[in-house]
């Protein structure tokens, strides 16, 4: 195996594992205590490998949106909109996290009632992704929620309203029924929900040391709660909204090797904020000195005029599509497994990983 090297004092050089560690399912170049070397709670403490001991810190997981409803391919904006909730306003993305969990069944042994576990099936615990975010003058949250909803089902129609706000003003029949044709896709579920990827950074926020990554697709608003009328004589209140969501976890190698990739796309740890521009007159643009904040600079082909690819990259337009398996732009779905051929070709080219062919 390759040796790892980090710097380290050389009084706990065994502290830290120094091959591969891809085995243990932790990235080649991430730092790992021994285990067998560092433990504190034996017969006493060892000063000297102490760094093998040091507990890990999970920061707020980046939560990046992989891709969004196709059927909104004509409404750029709402996308856009979208991406910006999920990526730069939410307070708290919740429901999220899972875990395995090892069903046995009995058999009975001997005479005195005891019995014999046997493991039949390990399960992933489901999501239930919930985002809470503040709502602003003119509710674009709320009701960008609310045409995401109308948009599947109208509650007065018990069908999309899609079709007949692509087809309002189109004029002839024959004209609004070519442009309702041609706007809808078919209604498959990346027609109507979007995919994101949640990644654990460590706190180095370095992009190949993230402790783990999980897709999580098939995301559509299944509540986005009540409007908020009340009257309460002398009492006003802020408005938050709390949008509940389905939702189906990927969590393997792969998706790992995608946070990986993303994380790097991102550059998030470049960002120097020593350099950020100060209050509501601070400019944006590049030329006006933003490049010190930016050092380095992000990958120019993650763009997207929403979110935090946006904020790192100052770039405009498009999203990560080419580089996951299923074009986001296509409406395509990472969790889609058909990543052969083309696909497969693409993701190989992101992660280094081979791709196995289904």
């Amino acid at each position: 195996m390759a040796e790892v090297k980090f710097a380290q004092s050389k009084f706990m050089d065994d502290a830290i594992l120094k091959d591969d560690n891809s085995s243990l399912g932790i990235s080649p170049n991430a730092p790992v205590m021994n285990l067998t070397q560092s433990g504190q709670l034996g017969i006493g403490v060892k000063f000297t490998k102490l760094d093998g001991a040091t507990p890990a810190v999970f920061n707020p997981v980046v939560c990046i949106v992989l891709n969004t409803p196709s059927m909104w391919d004509r409404y750029p904006k709402l996308q856009e909109m979208l991406r910006a909730i999920v990526e730069t306003h939410a307070k708290t993305i919740s429901g999220i996290d899972f875990g395995y969990t090892l069903e046995t069944t009995d058999t009975p042994v001997g005479h005195d009632g005891q019995t014999l576990k046997v493991p039949t099936r390990t399960t992933r615990g489901a999501v239930n992704p919930s985002i809470t975010v503040p709502e602003y003058p003119g509710m674009p949250v709320y009701n960008l929620f609310k045409q995401w909803i109308f948009d599947i089902q109208h509650p007065d129609t018990n069908a999309s309203a899609l079709p007949a706000n692509i087809g309002m003003g189109a004029g002839t029949d024959d004209t609004q029924a070519r442009l309702t044709a041609d706007a809808i896709p078919g209604w498959f579920m990346s027609a109507y929900s979007m995919s994101m990827i949640c990644i654990q950074y460590d706190p180095s926020g370095l992009p190949d040391r993230i402790y783990d990554a999980c897709v999580i697709t098939n995301m559509f608003p299944t509540e986005i709660g009540e409007i908020g009328f009340e009257r309460s004589i002398g009492q006003t209140k802020p408005m938050e909204r709390s949008i509940n969501f389905s939702g189906l976890v990927q969590h393997n190698e792969m998706t790992k090797a995608l946070g990986i990739s993303v994380a790097k796309m991102l550059n998030m740890h470049k960002v120097n904020y020593n350099f950020a521009l100060p209050g509501l007159a601070g400019s944006t643009e590049a030329s006006t000195g933003n490049e010190k904040a930016f050092k380095g600079g992000g990958e120019s082909t993650v763009r997207s005029n929403a979110g935090i690819y946006s904020e790192v990259n100052n770039t405009t337009s498009g999203a990560i599509a080419k580089y996951i398996p299923g074009n986001i732009a296509d409406g395509g779905d990472y969790a889609d497994t058909k990543v052969g051929n083309s696909q497969g070709k693409d993701f190989e080219k992101l992660t280094g990983q081979n791709v196995q062919q289904p």
